[in-house]
This record gives C-alpha cells, sequence and structure tokens, in this order.
C-alpha cells in the first residue's frame, strides 16, 4: 500500500514549572495512605508511621476513608482546575461548585474521547460511568474511583475533600511551610533556568528521569516539585496536559551541599543494581512485560519481597508500571550514565 503522509506530527511540547504548597499538602496525605511504599521512600518508614499516630482523631478517620478509595487524587483533581492560593479561597471555590461540576473535576481525566463520557457521568449516567470504568479497568485504583463518586453524596464528599486538607495543613504543614516554600520556589527557579538554555524533553528527563517523548493531544508538560513523595515521580495527566509531580534536587534541600557527596539519585539507581535479586527481576522485566504475580512465581520470593524490590527499581527510574505489568526504562541507564559523569568529572578545589 503507497502512503502520502500528510498529518501533523507533534514534535515537541511546552514545559512549565508550578510550584504550590497545596500541591504539597495533596501528596502527602497520597504517601501517608500508601503504606506499601513506606520502606521505598527518602525518609525511614518510622517516619510516617509516628506521622500517622500524630494525627488528631479526626484527621485519622479522614485518612482512613482516603486510603480506602483514593480521595488524594480527587484532591489533587480540584487543586488543579481551582488554582487558588488560600485554603479559604479554595473552599469557598469547592462549595460553589455544583453538584454535577464537582463530580466532573474529581471524576479522573482518561483521555480526550472519553471526556462525554465523563460529562455524563458527572451528570449522573450510570451507562457513561461503567464505560469509563470499562476503559481504564487494568488501571491499579481508577475504575473503584470512578464507582464511588458516582454512589457517594456529593456533599459528603466535598466534606471530605476540604476537612482533610484543612486539618492536613493545620497539624502537618503550617509549621514547616516557610522553609517548605523555600525549597519548592528554589527548584522551581532552577527548573526554570534549565528551560531557558535547554529544550523542554531535557528538562523533563533530568528533572523526572523519565524520557518523555512529544505525543498527539498533550501541549503542555507540568512538572510540580515535592519535597514529601521524593524521591518518586509521580505521573498524572490531564485535558492536552502531562502532569510530573518530580522530586525536588538535592541542592534545592536546605542545608550546604558537600561537592564530593553523590546525588541521591545516582545512589538509588547503584543501590537498586546492586543486588542480585533486584537484577534478576530486572532482567526478567527487560526481557517483556512482567506482572507481579509472573515475577513472584519466578523468583521464587513472597509477594511482599518482590514488592519491594520493584518498588526500589521503580523509584531509580529503571521500571515503570505498564497497565498492570512492570516495564523496562532502559534510557534511565543513559540518563544515570551521564549524571555519574558529571559528578565524577565536576572539578573542585582539593581544600
Amino acid at each position: 500500500m503507497n502512503l502520502l503522509d500528510l498529518s501533523f506530527k507533534r514534535t515537541s511540547y511546552e514545559a512549565k514549572v508550578q510550584a504550590s504548597i497545596w500541591y504539597e499538602c495533596a501528596l502527602g496525605v497520597a504517601v501517608l495512605t500508601y503504606p506499601k511504599l513506606h520502606g521505598a521512600l527518602d525518609k525511614p518508614g518510622e517516619y510516617y508511621d509516628l506521622l500517622r499516630q500524630s494525627a488528631s482523631s479526626r484527621l485519622e478517620a479522614e485518612l482512613q476513608y482516603c486510603q480506602e478509595h483514593n480521595t488524594w487524587k480527587m484532591l489533587l483533581q480540584l487543586l488543579h482546575t481551582l488554582n487558588c492560593d488560600t485554603i479559604e479561597s479554595f473552599s469557598l471555590a469547592v462549595n460553589a461548585l455544583s453538584r454535577e461540576e464537582f463530580r466532573y473535576r474529581v471524576l479522573p481525566y482518561l483521555e480526550t474521547a472519553l471526556e462525554p463520557a465523563r460529562r455524563r457521568a458527572a451528570e449522573g449516567d450510570s451507562a457513561a460511568a461503567a464505560e469509563m470504568m470499562d476503559a481504564c479497568r487494568g488501571h491499579r485504583f481508577f475504575p473503584q474511583m470512578i464507582h464511588h463518586v458516582m454512589v457517594t453524596d456529593v456533599d459528603a464528599l466535598r466534606s471530605h475533600l476540604l476537612v482533610m486538607l484543612q486539618l492536613w495543613y493545620a497539624e502537618f504543614m503550617e509549621r514547616e511551610r516557610e522553609m517548605t516554600e523555600a525549597v519548592l520556589k528554589r527548584d522551581a527557579e532552577e527548573k526554570e533556568h534549565w528551560l531557558r538554555s535547554l529544550s523542554p524533553e531535557e528538562v523533563v528527563l533530568r528533572a523526572t528521569g523519565v524520557e518523555y517523548a512529544p505525543e498527539p493531544g498533550v501541549q503542555q508538560v507540568l512538572l510540580i516539585p515535592h519535597v514529601i513523595y521524593r524521591p518518586f515521580t509521580v505521573e498524572a495527566s490531564l485535558p492536552q496536559t502531562k502532569v510530573f509531580y518530580y522530586p525536588v534536587s538535592d541542592t534545592s534541600l536546605p542545608g550546604t551541599q558537600d561537592p564530593y557527596e553523590p546525588p541521591a539519585r545516582l545512589v538509588q539507581i547503584y543501590k537498586a543494581l546492586g543486588d542480585d535479586k533486584r537484577l534478576r527481576a530486572l532482567k526478567l522485566i527487560a526481557g517483556r512485560d512482567r506482572t507481579l504475580k509472573e515475577l513472584t512465581d519466578t523468583l521464587g520470593l513472597g509477594k511482599t519481597t518482590v514488592h519491594h524490590h520493584l518498588a526500589v527499581l521503580r523509584a531509580a527510574g529503571l521500571i515503570r508500571v505498564k497497565g498492570g505489568s512492570y516495564a523496562w526504562n532502559p534510557q534511565s541507564l543513559h540518563h544515570h550514565e551521564r549524571e555519574l559523569n558529571e559528578f565524577l568529572t565536576d572539578s573542585q578545589d582539593e581544600g
């Protein structure tokens, strides 16, 4: 067949950095309500245990509800679409939404073609909600999240999200706000400086560890720095926008950096590779995408142990979750090879 291709293929995208204390709050809720991840984060697992234990009984009730229904994702979507500077203005904006508009904004964005179904589902159309659930049936929690939005009283859900954000801010963030905002601002300025001299693709790669190529329908990449979820990058989608909540760099954190102290992400990848079981798992995944069950059966290890090894490999950017399987990310090796070379060859005074 002879094909004359006259289509337009996007060759780049715009990258924008957006730092906000409110995204940090929502991601903090996400981290605290996903205990399986705690062993793979920068801070020790005990830190998150103590944080959870220190929560008031009311906040603990909201966190438990969030853990059961992944409502942190709904909170993030509201923060994106309402873009408010204060809790007061955010609360007013959320309460001003009609029941249908509230549902629409907390239902997950899947793809442009499913936006009419998302709108109909927000209006109470159960068939449209079923269409959305069928389209994302391989996702870890989207189908259950869509069902929950459809069957839950809007005012109760609205109140839960606002109370959870207000309590999280009052109990955990308010006392650290000035320091956290300074870190986020410093990192955002660093990435904005990169954008003035590097391509958007290179900045996304350096910031997130993800080699993100332009794709149809995506005009913008939104880079949102975070501290609480380090070292993970969290990926999300909005209309015409790909979102990466990425870990702030070491240089953005408080304190003077030792020039001979290797970057945490560099240590992370070699730590991930420095274990025979993780290397076996990575080789299996490099051969073809593998499910958790396949890896557990082949490696002869317990599910919890394999999940931990996979979390370490994911944190290093060596693998990604694709549907219900784990896929290799070979580009991450090239990225970290460059980082190692930059660390070793960066000239410093001998002192």
